[in-house]
């Protein structure tokens, strides 16, 4: 069985994203990996960090057994932490790590996401032991892959990518959003 069509969309974007980062950040000298992002407290090498760690735990790797150093003055809230333990145990790493470990994860994930027969509304353990479908997860990764992709060429002056999948599920997920959170605003 192959991918449902409602994942194939997610999938598509997912894959074109993370395809341009890694493209983006396989060139780079070792210290440019340590440039800023708008992310706070996150360097390149913390956001890749952060995209391969999520990827990996879709595939169902165990979470790193990591002890977060006290001083991360952008890490306030639980949700934080939790992100961060996959930025913080590869913060050490070389460029040719961090560009190896993006190429394996790529790798791993692209296998899963073509053999995924799982119906999309199959339910699947999310961030913070939340538990989603797995259509939700798949866009969620879509967005979170392509905003870091923005993020990314934010940082390294390269635009590009406004009009590719991922921008349209982008949209689509703010778009669907925004209601809520205009109605909360307004008090409505």
């Amino acid at each position: 069985m192959s991918l449902h069509p409602s994942l194939q969309t997610y999938a598509d974007a997912w894959t074109q994203s993370v395809s341009a980062i890694s493209e983006l950040v396989s060139p780079l000298a070792e210290g440019e990996w340590n440039w800023a992002t708008p992310c706070p407290g996150w360097s390149v090498r913390d956001v890749v960090s952060h995209v391969i760690g999520l990827d990996c735990e879709m595939l169902g790797d165990p979470r790193p057994i990591h002890t977060l150093p006290r001083d991360l003055y952008h890490v306030q809230t639980e949700g934080q932490r939790y992100m961060e333990v996959q930025v913080d145990v590869r913060r050490h790493h070389t460029a040719p790590e961090m560009t190896s470990e993006l190429e394996y994860t790529i790798i791993r994930r692209s296998r899963q996401l073509r053999n995924e027969s799982r119906d999309p509304s199959h339910k699947i353990r999310g961030p913070l032991g939340t538990e989603q479908t797995l259509e939700l997860a798949t866009r969620m990764r879509a967005f979170d892959v392509w905003v870091h992709e923005q993020d990314l060429r934010a940082t390294l002056k390269k635009p590009g990518n406004l009009d590719s999948q991922g921008a349209y599920v982008a949209r689509d997920l703010l778009l669907h959003g925004l209601p809520k959170v205009v109605a909360k605003k307004a008090a409505a």
